[in-house]
């Protein structure tokens, strides 16, 4: 009979026996479960890395932007009158300002009926719009006139059986989605269609023409209620009444007068957007000035950036000469990389619109501890000396020889340089920059597709044809390193390329570890077999000595 329970027979411990033997054989499995934990140490490690990155991005990502440190305070004297605001380039300084007039829009009504569901006509309503010139009586005598607004298209409405009500003509109105609006107001008694238009300013004078289906285009009946021809005569054409007129903005700037079609002015004062509330009988003065501690707070916010992106980054490769505590990433040469590169981008100079040219210059440099310091003497020194030159230290700048043509935008292809800018047509617009044709666009140059200079759009406000000159493009530390960092987190970027291999060897461990169990349990069996057996093999023999003991004893008494 065989022994069900090992070493029961011969007193065999062979769960402990193949508990050691095991222990071995697992050797090669312990190693690659600790191989696969190492590697998910790395995997969450790059987790954090990326997640410090994109939060040191966010940070100088905001700092790529010259109005970040272009900054200005702009005071109105009397908010009630205007507000205004800087966009960093405005010069320094006082102006009076005095505002006449306030821009309106020109609305119209139809003088209306008594239910809104009562039919107005059929047809076809044509809106324009333009600015409406009244006749002179005095040399030159000229008649009046209506004089179309090239930068706006007419507005065509369709008045079938569908919506000839008042209500569907004010809602076929709304659903053009144009330059015009139309409500109904009930006096008590009739109900109004009141048509405005949305933008403010002469310019934007109202012209409605109608297709009648009665055949008459201009009476006071059906469709033709609603013509409004400002060059027309009352009841002939001219059919809504006018509500109110449009008007121009009317202000006076430091003695000068200025006329404007919207209250939202940003191309009266250079760098200066007023915002118009009300008239005032009394000069109102507008101030602008250096911000300089937005400045600063922008200047320390990179510092502290970059400082806590170091602290993270030391984390994560630190030496613990016990090996208890070493940084994940330890040696990663991956790691060490992503380091190299923007060491590389805060380290070199750069060839900037201003006076500076290294963060140095302004106070901020590295210590012998590998985080940025910022002193503040210096800082306070650099915007007191060149406050404006600090914005291109840091953000995408450019700076043209001609003072007619100014910097724009850019887009991440455009590439560091001076680039010679020609105009071979001012109407339409045509020229070429860095030697290339430019596309034009709204009185624009933009650099071509594959040069270096591309993406680089700069205004060309006026001048003649030939050479204009040069523009020096740069490319400041916060903007750089931006997309230094755009690059490193791109999914074809290196640390997707070093996570994607880390997985892929974990997925090898892992088939590799399930062969290996696979094996030692095979093996386990096998050793269970094999000492049970032996076990077996003990207690037989052990049973043959004692029947043997008992035989020879038994003789040795009967001698």
């Amino acid at each position: 009979m065989s022994i069900s329970s090992p070493g029961i027979g011969s007193g065999l411990d062979v769960n402990s026996i193949v508990t050691s033997l095991m222990a071995i054989e697992q050797k090669p499995l312990t190693a690659v479960t600790q191989q696969k934990t190492d590697y998910q140490s790395q995997i969450s490690a790059y987790g954090t890395l990326k997640s410090s990155l994109s939060t040191f991005q966010t940070a100088v990502s905001a700092l790529s932007s010259a109005s970040k440190f272009n900054a200005q305070t702009v005071s109105s004297s009397n908010a009630t009158v205007f507000t205004a605001t800087a966009n960093g380039t405005a010069s320094l300084g006082d102006s009076v300002i005095t505002v006449n007039q306030l821009a309106k829009s020109q609305k119209l009504t139809f003088a209306g009926t008594a239910n809104v569901a009562d039919t107005v006509g059929t047809g076809n309503l044509t809106i324009s719009f333009g600015t409406y010139n009244p006749a002179t009586a005095v040399a030159p005598i000229t008649p009046n006139s209506f004089t179309p607004n090239t930068a706006k298209t007419d507005v065509s409405i369709t008045i079938d059986s569908s919506n000839n009500t008042l209500t569907g003509v004010r809602d076929a109105i709304n659903a053009s989605n144009s330059s015009v609006s139309a409500t109904i107001v009930n006096d008590g008694n009739i109900n109004h269609l009141v048509i405005t238009s949305k933008d403010t300013g002469e310019v934007n004078t109202l012209k409605i023409t109608t297709t009648d289906s009665d055949g008459n285009n201009t009476d006071n009946l059906g469709l033709s209620q609603l013509a409004y021809d400002p060059t027309a005569a009352v009841g002939s054409g001219q059919n809504m009444s006018q509500m109110q007129a449009a008007k121009n903005a009317m202000l006076n700037i430091d003695g000068i007068d200025v006329v404007k079609s919207s209250n939202t002015i940003t191309d009266a004062i250079s760098g200066v957007t007023l915002n118009l509330l009300a008239t005032s009988a009394d000069n109102v003065n507008l101030s602008v000035a250096s911000n300089k501690d937005a400045v600063k707070a922008s200047v320390t916010a990179f510092v502290d950036a970059y400082n806590k992106l170091d602290t993270s980054l030391r984390s994560l490769t630190n030496y613990d000469p016990t090996g208890k505590k070493s940084g994940a990433l330890l040696g990663d040469a991956t790691t060490r990389s992503v380091i190299t590169k923007l060491k590389s981008v805060m380290t070199n100079a750069i060839t900037s619109n201003g006076a500076f040219s290294s963060l140095s210059q302004i106070g901020v440099s590295f210590q012998a501890t590998g985080q940025l310091a910022l002193n503040s003497t210096k800082l306070d020194s650099a915007v007191a000396s060149n406050f404006s030159d600090i914005a291109s230290l840091f953000a995408t700048s450019a700076k043209a020889t001609d003072p007619q043509i100014s910097y724009s935008s850019s887009s991440i292809k455009t590439k560091a340089g001076t680039y010679a800018v020609n105009v071979s047509s001012l109407s339409p617009l045509e020229g070429t920059i860095n030697g290339v044709a430019a596309t034009a666009i709204g009185g624009s140059l933009v650099g071509a597709t594959g040069d270096a200079s591309e993406g680089l759009i700069m205004k060309i406000n006026g001048g003649t044809t030939g050479s204009r000159g040069t523009v020096n493009f740069s490319i400041g530390y916060a903007a750089q390193l931006d997309s230094v960092i755009t690059n490193l987190l791109d999914t074809t970027g290196i640390l997707a390329s070093r996570t994607d291999g880390i997985n892929s060897s974990i997925s090898r461990l892992d088939k590799q570890a399930d062969s290996l169990t696979l094996r030692l349990t095979a093996i386990e069996a096998r050793y269970r077999t094999q000492f049970t057996k032996l076990d077996t093999l003990m207690s037989s023999m052990s049973t043959t000595s004692s029947f043997i003991t008992q035989q020879v004893a038994a003789y040795n008494a009967n001698k």
